[in-house]
């Protein structure tokens, strides 16, 4: 892989939307160089298959995701607000019209090569992770119900995430994703 510059970041964030708002096999190389205006050879430099395309694109979206679960978690002090914190990043991308990148990828994962399907593995498996432990710390802190198994209720919550965005985006109404977080979070609760 190149060196990534201005253009390769450009063609990256062209992707990155059409991926999150039409799916990954939905746009080809022709998209790109229109809309970047750039030609086709210099689209392959950079990522000479489509699959160099999604790889690249998919640890650049990850690292970014990464980032800002640190930043949730450095940011708020408790489980709940952890927990809300992520569900505020997917409100406000879904109420752009767009999808959690990697799971629309999750969506092609036939199309794609073992290498993106394992970062799109470990980019859920992180995440539920991130998310069991929230939930502990919610339950140390007396917030979330002792009952709770974090790591079968950090499954719901990522499951309510991802498909919550998915019948949000269907119905054209993001507030759908607000409403099914908020009865989530209410059932975890120490009652």
């Amino acid at each position: 892989m190149k060196e990534l510059n201005s253009t390769a970041h450009k063609l990256l964030d062209i992707a990155e939307h059409y991926t999150q708002t039409q799916g990954f096999n939905a746009f080809s190389y022709k998209d790109l160089q229109r809309d970047v205006g750039v030609k086709t050879s210099t689209i392959h430099y950079y990522f000479p298959t489509k699959q160099d395309l999604a790889l690249c694109m998919t640890d650049r979206y990850v690292d970014n995701f990464l980032t800002m679960l640190e930043a949730i978690a450095t940011e708020s002090s408790s489980g709940q607000e952890q927990l809300e914190g992520l569900a505020k990043v997917y409100i406000r991308v879904v109420s752009q019209g767009k999808f959690c990148m990697c799971g629309m990828l999750a969506a092609d994962m036939s199309s794609l090569s073992d290498e993106v399907n394992s970062k799109l593995s470990d980019f859920f498996k992180h995440t539920e992770d991130w998310i069991a432990k929230s939930i502990q710390l919610g339950i140390e802190q007396k917030a979330f119900s002792a009952e709770l198994d974090p790591v079968t209720s950090a499954a719901l919550f990522l499951s309510t995430l991802e498909g919550g965005m998915l019948i949000a985006r269907k119905h054209k109404r993001p507030n759908y994703l607000e409403i099914v977080i908020t009865e989530v979070l209410t059932q975890f609760r120490n009652r």
